[in-house]
C-alpha cells in the first residue's frame, strides 16, 4: 500500500479550497455587476451640440438628443434660420454621452445598488473565510480526528493496564504509521507480559516441585538422625551401620544441594539480559560447531556439524546461543551411543539449530510437557533436566523456541532464534 503524506493532503485541500473560493468569488462579482447594470444601465443616447460663429464674432449654440445605433432620423435645423448662407460663418460639433444618474434612482434602487457594491467586496472575503473553515473542518475530521481518537483510546486502555484491544486506523499517512507503531508496541507488550506470566507460573511450579521433592531428603535426614540417636543410646550401632547411615545422609545432603542449586539458577535466568551484536553468521556457526565438537573428543561419542546458511551478517546474542547448544549437546552426550549431529539452517527470519543423537530418545513424560519449564521425573541419575529448562527460557529470550521430539534413531532438539538486520552476501556454495 502506498504511503500517504499529511503535507500532500493539506496542500491538496488548500488548492481545492482556493479554486472553489476563486470560482465562487468570480461568480459573485459577475452577478453583482449584472445587478448594477440592471439597476443603473448605461445610456445609449448622446447630445449632439453645434456651435456657430458669425462673422461679427457672435456665437450661437444648439443641442439635439439622438440615440446611438438607432434608426436614422432627420436632425432638423441646427443653426438659426436665415443664417445658413451667411458668408464667413463657421460651425463646430460636439457629441457627449448621456450618463445615467444615480440621483435619479428610487430609494429602494439606491439601497440595492449600494448592497451590490458592498457584496462585490464582502462576498469574496466571506467565501475565503468560509472555505478556510470548511477545509480545516474536513481535514481535521478526515485526516486528524480518526488516528487521534484511536491513539487516545489506546492510551486510556494502556493506562488502565488493559492490553486486550487493537489500534485500528485505515490511514497510511504519518499518523496512520504512528497508529501502526502503537499497535506493534501493544502487541510487544502483550507478548512480553504473556512470556513474563508464563515464566512466573513456571517458576512457581518449579519451586513447588522442588519444595515437594525436598521433603524426601529432609525426611531421610530426619529419619537417620533419629535412628543414630536411638542406636547410640541403646549401644546397638555398629560401624557398618554407622557407615551406611552416614553414606545415605551424604547422598540426601547432595540431593538437597542440587535442588537448591536449581532454584538459584532459575532465579538467575530471569535476570539474564540479551546482548545482541553483529556477527558474520556462517563463520560464527562454523566456530561454534568446532567448539561444541571439542566436548566430545575425550569420549566415544563423535559430534559432526553442518552449516547450511548463506554468507551474511546478522545481529543476535551469540553467547546465549552457545549456552543453549552447550546444554543440549551436554544432554545428548549422556544418552548418545556414538553420534551427535548438529545442523544449522535458516527458516525465514529465524535461525534453526538441530541437535540429534542416536540414543533412546526423550521420555514420553518430557515430550508431554513440551510447553513448560520441566524437570526430569527421574532424578536417580543426579540430573534434574535443568539444562532443557534453561535452554527453553533462553530460546524465548532470543525470540524463538525449543522443540523436542524423537526421530527414528534417537532424540531431536530443535532451536529457533530470531536474527535481525540480515544483510546477505554471496550465496552459499
Amino acid at each position: 500500500m502506498k504511503k500517504g503524506s499529511l503535507k500532500k493532503e493539506f496542500a491538496r485541500a488548500v488548492a481545492v479550497t482556493m479554486l472553489a473560493v476563486s470560482l465562487a468569488s468570480g461568480l459573485a462579482i459577475f452577478g453583482c455587476y449584472q445587478l448594477q447594470k440592471s439597476i443603473l444601465p448605461d445610456s445609449d443616447e448622446v447630445w449632439l451640440t453645434q456651435k456657430t460663429t458669425a462673422p461679427d464674432g457672435s456665437v450661437s449654440e444648439s443641442t439635439q438628443r439622438i440615440e446611438l445605433g438607432g434608426q436614422p432620423e432627420p436632425l432638423g435645423h441646427l443653426v438659426p434660420e436665415g443664417s445658413e448662407d451667411a458668408p464667413g460663418q463657421t460651425a463646430s460639433y460636439a457629441v457627449d454621452r448621456i450618463e445615467s444618474s444615480f440621483s435619479m434612482l428610487t430609494a429602494r434602487e439606491k439601497a440595492a445598488y449600494r448592497a451590490s457594491q458592498a457584496a462585490m467586496v464582502g462576498l469574496p472575503l466571506l467565501f475565503a473565510l468560509l472555505g478556510i473553515a470548511l477545509a480545516g473542518q474536513w481535514f481535521y475530521r478526515k485526516k486528524l480526528e480518526p488516528p487521534i481518537r484511536a491513539l487516545a483510546d489506546a492510551t486510556a486502555h494502556v493506562k488502565r493496564q488493559d492490553l486486550d484491544f487493537q489500534v485500528h486506523c485505515e490511514s497510511t499517512d504519518e499518523l496512520g504509521q504512528l497508529c501502526t507503531a502503537f499497535e506493534d508496541m501493544r502487541q510487544a507488550l502483550v507478548d512480553n507480559n504473556r512470556l513474563l506470566w508464563d515464566m512466573l507460573e513456571q517458576r512457581r511450579a518449579l519451586q513447588a516441585s522442588v519444595a515437594h521433592d525436598l521433603r524426601n531428603p529432609i525426611a531421610i535426614v530426619g529419619g537417620y538422625v533419629e535412628y543414630l540417636q536411638e542406636g547410640r543410646k541403646a549401644g546397638l550401632l555398629t560401624d557398618e551401620e554407622l557407615d551406611r547411615a552416614l553414606g545415605n545422609l551424604r547422598a540426601a545432603a547432595e540431593r538437597m544441594g542440587r535442588y537448591t542449586e536449581v532454584v538459584r539458577e532459575v532465579g538467575a535466568i530471569e535476570d539474564l539480559e540479551v546482548r545482541p551484536k553483529e556477527e558474520r553468521l556462517r563463520e560464527f556457526l562454523e566456530d561454534l560447531g568446532d567448539s561444541l565438537a571439542a566436548l566430545c573428543r575425550d569420549g566415544s561419542v563423535r559430534l559432526t556439524h553442518r552449516v547450511s546458511v548463506p554468507e551474511c551478517t546478522a545481529v543476535f546474542d551469540g553467547e546465549l546461543l552457545y549456552r543453549v547448544l552447550e546444554n543440549l549437546v551436554g544432554n545428548a552426550l549422556r544418552y548418545a551411543r556414538s553420534t551427535i549431529t548438529l545442523e544449522f539452517h535458516q527458516e525465514g527470519e529465524l535461525l534453526a539449530a538441530t541437535v540429534t543423537d542416536d540414543g533412546p530418545g526423550f521420555p514420553k513424560a518430557v515430550l508431554r510437557r513440551k510447553d513448560a519449564l520441566l524437570l526430569s521425573e527421574d532424578a536417580s541419575d543426579g540430573h534434574l533436566g535443568l539444562g532443557l529448562a534453561t535452554s527453553r527460557v533462553f530460546c524465548r529470550k532470543l525470540g524463538g523456541s525449543l522443540e523436542l521430539s524423537n526421530s527414528d534413531g534417537g532424540a531431536r532438539a530443535k532451536v529457533l532464534i530470531a536474527i535481525e538486520d540480515l544483510r546477505r552476501g554471496s550465496a552459499d556454495g
